[in-house]
């Protein structure tokens, strides 16, 4: 009877997970679309803006924020916002397909099958790899879009004697990663215990 329930809340999870990993390709795809208009229509980005927003910096401007922006660095902060669109796209589509392998043993009512605790080990590299990779590069568009505004024109200089920038960086990525590889141990054990519960067979 837990077997029968097991098959099924797998069997509706790995219909889940297959819907999110087209949502996961449609995003690579849509990422990467549009990189190349970025740099073919990249000053379009800017027409009548008077509004600027970099990280917790925001400002509202009486003239176009464009006389005071450097289009080059703009293009390169929203290219690298997109590559790391696609990287952690891809990222979670890979993801996804991992689990949907864990999955299989589970549909069939063997959870604890050779194999799983190494796919689980799989998945915390990805998560680990992938999160830091993404972190930086959203670090790396940070950079480039504070260095597209000409801040200290937009302010007064009367007033404001410097400006500083706080680059903080997430770390969810390492717990999530952490957490996976303690199930993988997990796994690798109940893997054992059903290998010579076999072999007792």
């Amino acid at each position: 009877m837990e077997n029968n329930k097991l098959i099924r809340s797998a069997s509706v999870i790995d219909r889940i997970l297959k819907i999110l990993q087209g949502f996961a390709l449609a995003g690579v795809i849509v990422a990467a679309i549009f990189i190349p208009l970025t740099l073919i229509f990249g000053e379009k980005i800017v027409v009548n803006s008077s509004y600027v927003d970099i990280g917790v910096l925001n400002l509202h401007l009486a003239v176009d924020s464009a006389e005071y922006l450097d289009l080059g660095h703009l293009k390169l902060s929203i290219c690298s916002m997109l590559a790391g669109m696609i990287l952690v796209s891809a990222a979670t589509w890979y993801c996804l397909k991992v689990l949907r392998e864990i999955l299989v043993p589970m549909k069939e009512g063997t959870p604890f099958a050779e194999g799983i605790s190494a796919k689980i080990r799989k998945l915390a590299w990805t998560v680990l790899i992938g999160g830091g990779i993404a972190e930086i590069s959203a670090k790396v568009a940070t950079v480039f879009e504070t260095r597209a505004y000409h801040i200290e024109k937009l302010l007064d200089d009367s007033v404001v004697k410097s400006i500083s920038y706080d680059y903080k960086i997430s770390l969810w990525f390492v717990v999530a990663a952490l957490i996976l590889f303690f199930l993988s141990y997990i796994f690798r054990y109940g893997e054992e215990l059903q290998r010579e519960s076999d072999e007792t067979l």
